[in-house]
């Protein structure tokens, strides 16, 4: 049994598995970049006021994990009620699709095309159309209408390509359950199971999704130790092994080793990182792996109500923000009594205009929209700011399964070491898939589970929640 871990990156699945070994009695290093731990579930206070870096939810069939997960947070996981809309031709639709909306709130005969297209496709009028990209599987399953009013411009605003050159893949993960005969079904009641999509509940902490990341780093400072602003510069690799892993903090360069390494590091960073370096298609694969960057504009608010969602989808193209999250509505303790606030998430890529602009430049873009959209005036706005992610969604392009399966196989030939999570695994998981995959990290070097099962979640039933 390993005596000495070394984990990179303090985000849900490194600081899962390292809480983990804390209570193994096992000693853990974990390195973080970031100021701060949680990586993408971390939260930001601001004068009374608690933000997310977007949305994040937990929801999990794993009932273990749940256990272990209330047992940490004690009574500060509370449970919410979700209720989520999309913005669309001047109206607010629930999501997930109602059958009162689709007949009454969308024009007569965009309606007539989506259901005849909806015919169509039970026709299997498409079925010869191949699932290779974002496109075709959206238009094979719900016809050429819904697409192009709905999944093509928001698909296109969040990844920044053409949902033609995003892979099948990625819809099959994210979108699979989501069918417009469900739709219909259940408002029909017709059909009672309710897939992940149409879970109604979800747990949240009081004080953010970034109370979860914390009190994993307290439990893992009581054996261990998080080293924060540590940037990782080079992977010494020998006999291939990891030797010691090279790191800046308080501009010093510094060393650690360990009998065991878990990454959680963006995969074509560490890639990279490697040395010596590692073969020329490797390289060139890791320097083709692209990640969606998200800017977030954090509004304070002098008035209690918005709205009664937890968030809104924004799928037309005239604003840059892709989703609005009410705060309150996420939980009443995240705002001060009488306020309240919101979180404009805006996806770009690094360097890009947006990226770069200013926060008085990105707010007077977006208040412009909300006030379009009916939701706050700019006098309600009392304060703002703006946070940034470079590494928020990992880009699943046309040869997306090609790549990975090269680069796992890479992986694969370093000894006592494994890379785990959304970044570490370049793949677009849940929350309590991250978790998942660090505690069952732990299991594998317990000898109580295989590599492969740690890989299976995400895919496994089990952990579709």
């Amino acid at each position: 049994m390993p005596k000495h871990i070394v984990i990179l990156g303090a985000g849900l699945a490194g600081l899962s598995a390292g809480w983990q070994f804390a209570r193994e009695g096992i000693q853990v290093d974990i390195l973080e970049m970031d100021p701060c731990v949680g990586g993408l579930c971390r939260s930001t206070s601001r004068d009374n006021f608690i933000f997310d870096l977007g949305g994040h939810r937990f929801i999990t069939k794993n009932n273990l994990l749940l256990t272990e997960l209330k047992k940490l947070m004690g009574g500060e996981l509370m449970v919410r009620s979700r209720k989520s809309a999309i913005r669309l031709q001047g109206k607010f639709f629930s999501y997930p699709l109602e059958l009162i909306d689709v007949l009454t709130k969308l024009n007569p005969w965009i309606s007539f095309k989506s259901g005849l297209d909806l015919l169509l496709t039970k026709l299997r009028t498409y079925s010869k159309m191949p699932d290779v990209s974002f496109e075709n599987w959206i238009i094979k399953r719900f016809g050429r209408t819904m697409y192009d009013i709905y999944f093509r411009p928001y698909s296109h605003k969040l990844w920044g390509i053409p949902p033609m050159q995003i892979s099948s893949l990625w819809a099959a993960q994210r979108i699979s359950l989501i069918n417009i005969t469900d739709v219909f079904l259940r408002a029909l009641g017709k059909k009672k199971n309710i897939p992940k999509t149409y879970t109604h509940n979800f747990f949240y902490p009081k004080k953010g999704i970034g109370q979860i990341s914390e009190r994993m780093a307290e439990e893992i400072k009581k054996i261990g130790e998080v080293h924060l602003n540590a940037k990782i510069k080079k992977i010494i690799l020998k006999n291939s092994q990891i030797e010691k892993v090279i790191y800046i903090q308080d501009n010093k360069e510094k060393e650690i080793s360990g009998d065991f390494v878990v990454s959680t590091i963006p995969l074509p960073e560490f890639i990279l990182s490697i040395e010596p370096k590692v073969e020329d298609r490797y390289l060139s694969i890791a320097k083709a792996m692209k990640y969606r960057s998200i800017k977030f504009l954090h509004l304070m608010l002098n008035i209690e109500q918005v709205t009664n969602n937890t968030w809104i989808y924004v799928p037309e193209e005239k604003y840059c923000f892709f989703r609005i999250q009410d705060r309150r509505n996420w939980s009443p303790t995240v705002v001060p009594d009488g306020k309240n606030a919101l979180t404009l998430e805006i996806a770009c890529n690094k360097n890009e205009p947006i990226w770069n602009a200013c926060d008085e430049e990105i707010f007077e873009q977006c208040i412009k929209g909300l006030e379009e959209l009916e939701l706050i005036t700019r006098s309600a706005v009392t304060d703002y700011f703006t946070e940034k992610k470079e590494h928020a969604y990992p880009i699943y392009s046309l040869d997306y399964q090609e790549k990975i399966r090269i680069t796992y196989e890479f992986l694969s030939g370093i000894k006592d070491f494994v890379s785990i999570g959304r970044q570490g695994l370049f793949q677009y998981n849940n929350m309590d898939h991250s978790m998942g995959m660090g505690l069952r990290t732990v299991d594998y070097l317990l000898s109580r589970c295989s590599k492969e099962e740690i890989f299976q979640i995400g895919y496994d039933d089990t952990y579709l929640g």
